[in-house]
C-alpha cells in the first residue's frame, strides 16, 4: 500500500475514482451518467462510456494507466466446491474444471471461469469458483481500454465488500439504485454472494425497506438449511453499504425491521472524515486487494479470497519458472561459448581478409596474362625481325636469287620465310610440270649460294610445287 492505488467502481447510475497511497485514501471523485449506458450492470456502449471515465480522471486529477476495477455479481455465479486430489494425467485445475462443471451451469463458451483453494488437507481442497459471462466481462475491459486504461485486476464488487468489512462472520447489504448485493461471510470467506435487480424509484420507502428485509432472510434462511449445526444467529453484524446507505427514511425502516444489529463501516484504511465511505466501500475494498487485514477485536486470522477475475487473454505476459530457467540456461550458455564465439569470428574475419588479398592477387594475375598474351604477336613480329638483322644483307641476295631463279623458269613463289640459318620457300611450277619444278630445284643447287637445298621427299621427283629448305652458307 505504499505505492499509488487507483480504484473504478463503476454502476448503472454512476462511476467512482479512489485513490489510496500510504494506506491513505487520498482523492475521490464521482460522476452520474445516463442509465442506457449501463443496462442491468452490462456496459452495452463501452465507447461513450471509456470517454465518461476519461473525462472524470481529467476534471479529478485521478490518473493512472492501470487501475483495479469492480465487476457486478449480476449474472456472475459463484460456488464453493470439495474437489478431490487430482488423479494421474489430471492437474488441480483440470480436477477444479471437472468438479465445478458438475454443480454449477457452466459453459466454456459463454463463461470465464477463476478460482482460489480456501482449504486443504490430504483428501483434497475446497475451492472458490467464480464464472462471470464474457459479454458482460468484455464490455468492461473495452470501455476501459477506450478510456485509455489498461485494467490489471477485475474483482467481484460482492468480494471487495467483504474486504471491506473484515469480519470473520458478518451479513452485508449494498444497496444501489439498480440493484443491491448481499453477502454472507463466515470464516472470512463470502459462503454466499447474491446481486438482484431491481427498481427502486417505483417503490415507496416502507416497500424498499420491505424488499431488502425479504431478500435478506431468505438468503440467511438458505443458508441456514445448508449449514443445522452452524446455522447464523441473530448477533451476527449487519453492514450496509452503497449509494442508498445515505437515504436516512430508508436506514431507519431496515433498523426497525430486520433484527440483526446494524454496525458503521469501519474499514482498515485511513479515510478522511468528509470521504462518504459506505457509497465508496466497493472502491476501498478493491484498494484493500493483495493486502491480508490485520484480524479484528477478539477473532482469529483468516484470508480473505483474492482472485483477479481478469482472463488470461487480457494479462500481460509473463514468463513461467520454466521459462525463467530455460533463458538462465541459455544465457550461461552463451556466456560460456562467447570466448569461442570472439574466436571464430577473429578467424573468418582473418579468412574473409585473405581471401580478399587473393582474390586481388588473381586479378592482377589476369590482367598480366592478358598483356603477356597481347604482347606474344608482337614478341615473335621482333623476334623475325632480329632474325633478319642478324642475317644482315645477305639475305636480301638470297631472295633475289629466290625470286631471280623462279622467273627464269616459270616458278611461282607463294612465301618465303627464314628462321635462323635456314630459309623455307613455298612455290608452284605455273605449267604443272614436275621437271620445270625439278629445274627449279637444280637451279638453286648450282647457284651454290646455299649449303643445302631440301625438296619435298614425299612424290619427288613428279613434284611440281611444295615447300623447299634452304640452308644458308656459314658466314655467305
Amino acid at each position: 500500500m505504499a505505492g499509488k492505488v487507483v480504484t473504478l467502481d463503476i454502476d448503472s447510475t454512476a462511476i467512482r475514482l479512489l485513490e489510496v497511497s500510504g494506506g491513505k485514501v487520498r482523492r475521490w471523485a464521482s460522476v452520474f451518467h445516463e442509465p442506457d449506458r449501463v443496462e442491468g450492470e452490462v456496459v452495452s456502449d463501452p465507447q461513450a462510456l471509456g470517454n465518461k471515465v476519461k473525462q472524470l480522471m481529467a476534471s479529478s486529477g485521478i490518473k493512472a494507466t492501470k487501475v483495479i476495477s469492480s465487476l457486478s455479481g449480476l449474472y456472475s455465479v459463484s460456488r464453493i466446491v470439495n474437489v478431490p486430489n487430482p488423479t494421474a494425467g489430471l492437474t488441480v485445475q483440470q480436477a477444479t474444471l471437472e468438479a465445478v462443471s458438475e454443480i454449477m451451469p457452466l459453459s466454456a463458451d459463454k463463461l470465464y471461469l477463476s478460482s482460489q483453494t480456501i482449504t486443504a488437507d490430504e483428501e483434497g481442497q475446497q475451492v472458490l469458483a467464480v464464472g462471470v459471462p464474457r459479454d458482460v466481462l468484455d464490455n468492461k475491459v473495452r470501455a476501459l481500454r477506450a478510456a485509455g486504461i489498461n485494467p490489471h485486476i477485475l474483482d467481484l464488487k460482492v468480494m471487495a465488500l467483504a474486504r471491506v468489512v473484515n469480519r470473520e462472520q458478518a451479513l452485508i447489504l449494498n444497496i444501489e439504485p439498480s440493484s443491491f448485493d448481499i453477502v454472507i461471510v463466515v470464516r472470512g470467506i463470502p459462503e454466499i454472494m447474491r446481486t438482484i435487480a431491481w427498481q427502486e424509484e417505483e417503490l415507496s420507502v416502507e416497500d424498499r425497506a420491505e424488499h431488502l428485509a425479504v431478500n435478506l432472510e431468505l438468503t440467511v434462511g438458505f443458508y441456514n438449511s445448508k449449514h443445522h449445526d452452524t446455522p447464523l444467529d441473530l448477533a451476527t453484524p449487519l453492514f450496509i453499504a452503497g449509494q442508498l446507505a445515505r437515504d436516512f427514511p430508508l436506514m431507519e425502516k431496515l433498523e426497525t425491521r430486520l433484527g440483526y444489529p446494524i454496525e458503521p463501516l469501519t474499514p482498515p484504511l485511513e479515510c478522511p472524515e468528509n470521504l462518504p465511505v459506505s457509497e465508496y466501500a466497493v472502491n476501498i475494498g478493491l484498494a484493500l486487494k493483495g493486502m491480508a487485514p490485520p484480524p479484528s477485536t477478539g477473532q482469529g486470522g483468516y484470508s480473505p479470497p483474492d482472485i483477479n477475475l481478469l482472463p488470461d487473454v487480457y494479462q500481460p505476459w509473463k514468463p513461467s519458472a520454466k521459462q525463467l530457467y530455460a533463458a538462465g540456461l541459455i544465457v550461461a550458455v552463451i556466456a560460456l561459448l562467447f570466448p569461442l564465439y570472439q574466436v571464430t569470428t577473429n578467424a573468418m574475419d582473418d579468412t574473409a581478409s585473405l581471401k580478399r588479398e587473393q582474390a586481388a592477387l588473381n586479378s592482377e594475375l589476369q590482367q598480366r596474362q592478358l598483356e603477356l598474351k597481347r604482347r606474344a604477336p608482337m614478341q615473335e613480329a621482333i623476334k623475325e625481325y632480329e632474325s633478319i638483322i642478324d642475317m644482315g644483307g645477305n639475305f636480301t641476295e638470297d631472295l633475289a636469287v629466290i625470286y631471280g631463279e623462279a622467273k627464269d623458269l616459270g616458278i611461282e613463289v607463294a612465301s618465303v620465310s627464314h628462321e635462323g640459318e635456314s630459309i623455307t620457300i613455298t612455290c608452284q611450277a605455273k605449267d604443272e610440270d614436275p621437271v620445270t619444278f625439278d629445274d627449279y630445284v637444280k637451279a638453286l643447287e648450282n647457284t651454290e649460294r646455299f649449303s643445302k637445298v631440301t625438296p619435298p621427299t614425299e612424290g619427288f621427283p613428279y613434284n611440281t610445287g611444295g615447300t623447299i629448305r634452304l640452308e644458308v652458307q656459314a658466314g655467305g
